[in-house]
């Protein structure tokens, strides 16, 4: 693992102060859940 990588975890351990799996799963989804929203509704505009 990089040194960019382990810095990357620490701030985030750090900014969602982690330490469970569940607040892993918050994050994650805090993280991910606007941009696979954004993905689902280009992806239906394309179908439409």
């Amino acid at each position: 693992m990089t040194d960019g990588k382990r810095q990357i975890i620490q701030q985030l351990l750090q900014e969602y102060d982690i330490e469970t799996a569940e607040d892993i799963q918050d994050a994650l989804k805090d993280l991910l859940g606007g941009t696979i929203k954004e993905m689902m509704e280009a992806e239906m505009d394309d179908h439409l």
